[in-house]
C-alpha cells in the first residue's frame, strides 16, 4: 500500500509482519587479504591506512620510546611533589593548595599521557571492520581470542622495551605513594591526639572574635557569646594578654559563654568553683561530629546543635538529652580577676573536646 506524507512524497506501508532486509556492503574482516582488511574499493569500502612513522622509521621510534618514558617520569616527579608538599608543606599558607593539585595532576596526567603515546605510537596499529553475529562465542573463537590478547601483549614491546617497561613500572609504584597519603594523614592526625588539649591555660583571659575581652556583666541575664583564649605573656611592664590565634587553635579553642538566671545552675560535685555569677563556659565543638554548637533556648537553658539536632542542658553539666550525641560538652572552669575581667581559671577544659570516639582513636 502506497501512501503520502505531509510533502507530497509517497513512501510504501506493508500490512503483513515486518520484514528484516540485509543492508547493502555488508563487511567483514574476514574478507579477502592477508591484513584482515577488505580490499580498497571492494565490498567493505575500507582502505588501507598509510604507515605511521614510527613503523617505518626507527628514529621516530626511539624518539616515541623516550617521550612515554618523560611523561611517566614525570608523573614520578609529579608523585614524590605529591607527597614531599603534604608532609612538610605548610597547610596554612596560599601556595599549599595549589602545589597539592598541581602536583597531583602531573602524577596522574603523567601516566595517562605516557599510556596514551604509548598506545598511538609504539603499539600496532590495525584497522579492521567485523560483521555484529551472535554474542555467544565458540570454544575455537575463544582459543582464537585468547591467542590474540597473548600477541597483542607482545606487540605492546614490553618485552623488547626495558626502559619504557622500567618507567612505567617507576611511575605506578611512586603513584601508589598518592593512595598512601590519606592513609598516613589519617593516621599520624588523629583527632583524639590533637584535641587532647587546646590553647586554655591557667590565667587566660576570655576575649570575643573581635579581640574585646570579657568583663563580669557584660552579658545579659539569658545572654550567650563565643570566646577565645588571651594568653596571659608576663613582660617587664605587666602581663600582656596575647588574642592572636591560628583558624586551627580558635576551632579548638571556642567556647560559648552563657549567662544564666541566679540560682539556675546545678553544678556538678567538684564543680561549684567553675561558675561566676551564674557565667558558665563549655567548649563549642559537639561531641558527636564536631559541628559548632551555638543555637541557645533561654526558656529550657538547652543548646542545640544545628547539624544532628543534639541537645545539651546547660544547668546539668551542658549534658546530652537528645539526639546522638553520647556524652557531655567539655566544661571550662572560669573566674574573675581584680579588674573584672573573666579568665581560665585551672587552664584547660576536664576532658577532650569534640566527638567521643575520638578519644578513642
Amino acid at each position: 500500500m502506497t501512501d503520502h506524507d505531509s510533502g507530497g512524497e509517497p513512501y510504501v506501508t506493508h500490512d503483513g509482519p515486518e520484514q528484516l532486509a540485509t543492508p547493502p556492503n555488508q563487511t567483514d574482516s574476514r574478507g579477502e587479504g592477508s591484513s584482515g582488511l577488505a580490499a580498497p574499493g571492494g565490498p567493505g569500502g575500507v582502505e588501507e591506512r598509510a604507515p605511521i612513522a614510527e613503523e617505518v622509521d626507527v628514529r621516530a621510534e626511539r624518539r616515541a620510546e623516550r617521550l612515554v618514558a618523560l611523561w611517566f617520569m614525570i608523573s614520578v616527579f609529579g608523585t614524590l611533589g605529591f607527597i614531599v608538599t603534604n608532609f612538610v608543606g605548610d597547610k596554612h599558607k596560599q601556595y599549599y593548595t595549589p602545589a597539592m593539585g598541581m602536583s597531583l595532576a602531573l602524577a596522574l596526567g603523567g601516566v595517562g599521557f605516557g599510556v596514551i603515546l604509548w598506545a598511538k605510537r609504539l603499539m600496532p596499529h590495525i584497522q579492521a571492520v567485523q560483521e555484529r553475529e551472535v554474542f555467544q562465542s565458540s570454544d575455537a573463537e575463544i582459543a582464537a581470542t585468547e591467542e590474540t590478547v597473548a600477541a597483542g601483549v607482545l606487540d605492546a614491546g614490553l618485552a623488547k622495551r626495558p626502559l619504557v617497561r622500567r618507567t612505567l613500572l617507576g611511575a605506578g609504584l611512586a603513584l601508589g605513594g598518592v593512595f598512601v597519603v590519606p592513609l598516613l594523614n589519617l593516621y599520624n592526625s588523629k583527632p583524639g591526639k590533637t584535641l587532647d588539649h587546646t590553647q586554655w591555660v591557667k590565667g587566660a583571659r576570655l576575649v570575643t572574635d573581635e579581640g574585646t575581652f570579657v568583663k563580669l556583666g557584660d552579658l545579659e541575664i539569658g545572654g550567650i557569646a563565643t570566646v577565645f583564649p588571651a594568653v596571659p605573656i608576663p613582660t617587664a611592664t605587666g602581663t600582656h594578654y596575647d588574642p592572636q590565634l591560628t583558624i586551627n587553635e580558635k576551632a579548638q579553642s571556642a567556647t560559648v559563654l552563657i549567662r544564666l538566671p541566679a540560682g539556675a545552675n546545678k553544678p556538678r560535685k567538684g564543680r561549684e568553683n567553675w561558675v561566676v555569677d551564674g557565667h558558665v563556659a563549655y567548649s563549642k565543638i559537639c561531641t558527636h561530629a564536631g559541628c559548632p554548637v551555638s543555637l541557645y533556648e533561654q526558656q529550657t537553658h538547652h543548646l542545640l546543635c544545628p547539624c544532628h539536632q543534639s541537645v545539651f542542658n546547660v544547668l546539668d553539666g551542658c549534658r546530652a538529652i537528645f539526639g546522638p550525641a553520647s556524652r557531655s560538652l567539655p566544661q571550662l572552669p572560669i573566674a574573675v580577676d581584680p579588674d573584672g575581667y573573666l579568665y581560665a581559671s585551672q587552664g584547660d577544659y576536664d576532658e577532650p573536646v569534640g566527638p567521643a570516639f575520638w578519644e578513642r582513636s
